[in-house]
This record gives C-alpha cells, structure tokens and sequence, in this order.
C-alpha cells in the first residue's frame, strides 16, 4: 500500500476498539483501545485506519472513530448538552473538532483534547454555514455548468471536480478562458445511507495506485478530505479481477466509485488543490 502522507492529527475511539495487525476483521488483535481514548491516525482508507496507539501501529475499523467536523463560526464547548451549561472554551471558526456522539441538537466532541458538547447546527463537513439554497442546490442538480459558472466556482488549478449524489454523477470541467467547460461526466457509486459521502467544498490532498483489505481491493484512489477518496470499483484482494461493478448506486462506504479508466483519468490528471464540489 502506497503511503502518501501528511502530518499524523489526532483521532478518537467511540467504543473499545480492537488494534489489528491488518486491516481485517479476522485480522490478530494487538491490543483494545478503550473508548474515548486518543490515537494518531498515520492513514485513511475506505473502511480502516492506519493508527499509532500506546507506541503501537495497526489498523481499527472506521465506522468506531470520531466524525471530523469543523465549526462554521465561534462557538461554545460546553459541558452539557445545554445552551445554560457552562462554557469550557470557545472554539474559533473553521477550527476541526472529533465527534464521537450525536444526540438531537448537540455533537458531542473533543477539541484541543477537551471532551464537551457543541451546537450541532454550528458543525460541518467542510466548515461552511449550511448547504447552497434551495434554488441554487435546484439548478446543481439541474444544470451543472450553469451552477459552476453562475457561482464563479474557483479552483487553484485548470480543474474542477463536482459530484451530484441525487443522480450520482461524477463531472470534469476544465478552465476555457475564465468559464468551466464541462469535459467529462461519469457515472458514480456513492456512500450508503448508513456510511454516506461526505458533502460541501474540498480540495484534492494526495493519492494512492490501490489499497484494499483481504476481502477487496480498489485502483486509483485520489482524496477528497481524510478517508474519502474517487476510486474504481471492486477488484478482488489481488487487483486482477472486478467483484463489484455497479454504477449509478449508493452503497460504498462513504467514497465515490467510478468506472476504472475514469478512475484513472482522475489520479493522472488532477493535480492536489483542485476544488471538489459535492452536494
């Protein structure tokens, strides 16, 4: 497995979870990390996370780890689910914090290795204060290039990338003179209801030829934010057949599959910093 990293952050368990040797679920137990306990995250995949844990490296399984969310302006950590409980800190906007527990209004999360409650509705994907209006969202759905255009969609590079989950969709624009010409559009395979794609603005941060675990294996994998990468569809654990080739589907967990060619178009030509528009 390739490893394009970045500085390690830290991440926290939900439960007690179990440290494994690879990322498998019939994979040796190292040791259980007690919930709520801190770790270093060293990579992210799909459905696992490489982790450093107690001077430890292995794998733990995603769906038992703290959401990243960010703020969407300053807020308040508090110690009860509460608008009257007391502040234990103010967390500045666009400041990441690692959920571990939502109920109703509130997130429960650490920030700054504090474990407190926060507004949920002052908490996102990508730290903007809500989703498009509806009109705008309408004519995302409707007419790509008119939204991107309209919008005066910026990207560092000579590409954008925007993924519509409604009709799971993937498109290419490419920069024609100041105005996004549309080059491709493919279908995707999307996040399930239970492990959804993550929605809002990002930017493309690394790559990987494959990963996988003893069950699958996927190629040409670019990032989107943290474990949320494009990627083929399914091969089996050697990469030398497809498994699973359905398109147009939602049921990944959280990353947008794509067609392997297009998939490859993605790894070889988008260059990190590219905008990643989904909704």
């Amino acid at each position: 497995m390739s490893e394009d990293m970045r500085a390690p952050i830290n991440k926290y368990t939900i439960t007690n979870l179990n440290l494994r040797k690879e990322p498998s679920k019939s994979a040796t137990i190292i040791t259980v990390i007690p919930a709520y306990s801190r770790f270093e995250l060293i990579d992210s995949d799909d459905e696992w996370l490489k982790v450093l844990y107690d001077n430890q490296i292995g794998y733990v399984y995603k769906d038992y780890v703290s959401a990243t969310k960010m703020t969407t302006s300053n807020v308040h950590l508090r110690t009860k689910p509460s608008k009257d409980s007391q502040s234990m800190k103010v967390i500045k906007k666009h400041q990441e914090v690692e959920v571990v527990d939502q109920d109703g209004l509130w997130s429960q999360g650490f920030y700054d290795g504090k474990l407190g409650f926060i507004y949920s509705a002052y908490l996102s994907n990508d730290g903007a204060k809500s989703d498009p209006d509806p009109d705008k969202l309408a004519v995302f759905y409707m007419d790509m290039t008119k939204y991107v255009n309209d919008n005066k969609i910026k990207s560092p590079t000579s590409f954008l990338l925007t993924t519509d989950l409604k009709a799971k969709q993937t498109y290419v624009f490419e920069d024609n003179k100041g105005t996004w010409k549309e080059l491709y559009r493919w279908p995707s395979t999307i996040g399930a209801p239970v492990t959804p794609t993550i929605t809002g603005t990002f930017h493309i941060s690394g790559r990987k030829p494959y990963f996988g675990t003893d069950r699958y294996q996927v190629k040409y994998a670019t990032r989107i934010k943290d474990g949320y990468y494009y990627h083929s569809i399914l091969y089996d654990p050697s990469g030398t057949r497809i498994i699973d080739d359905r398109l147009g589907e939602a049921l990944s967990h959280g990353c947008i599959r794509l067609a392997p060619e297009n998939a490859k178009w993605i790894y070889d030509n988008i260059l990190d910093g590219t905008t990643v528009v989904i909704h």
